[in-house]
């Protein structure tokens, strides 16, 4: 069962993120500019990269939520099973909130200074 989970946790750690970056719309490195000569802003840049951030921790937030989902399942009833993946879930909910609020004041601000 050991095996399982460890197999289980491994693929969404490492396929998922792999899956999220090959679709998601920031581009490669090679496009942000931020030396001199180029042209690019740095405050562009930043912004990418912020937005990036927390749309990779949103991501490991949902993953951990179906990894306390599978531990839940996997607990077989157990009591302490039961309750550590319901804290989980809680919690990682409660943190996916504040990355949704962190997001949204980062594109508020963005959008009234610039």
């Amino acid at each position: 069962m050991t095996t399982l989970r460890f197999t289980i946790t491994s693929l969404i750690l490492f396929v998922l993120p792999r899956i999220a970056a090959a679709e998601s719309g920031l581009g490669n490195a090679d496009e942000i500019n931020v030396g001199g000569g180029g042209g690019g802003d740095l405050r562009g840049a930043i912004v990418r990269i912020v937005l990036a951030v927390l749309s990779y921790v949103a991501l490991i937030a949902v993953v951990v939520i179906i990894i306390a989902g599978i531990w839940m399942i996997v607990g077989l009833g157990e009591e302490s099973s039961k309750e550590r993946a319901k804290k989980i879930v809680i919690y990682t909910i409660i943190g996916l909130i504040l990355i949704l609020i962190a997001r949204a004041i980062v594109t508020f601000v963005i959008n009234t200074v610039g």
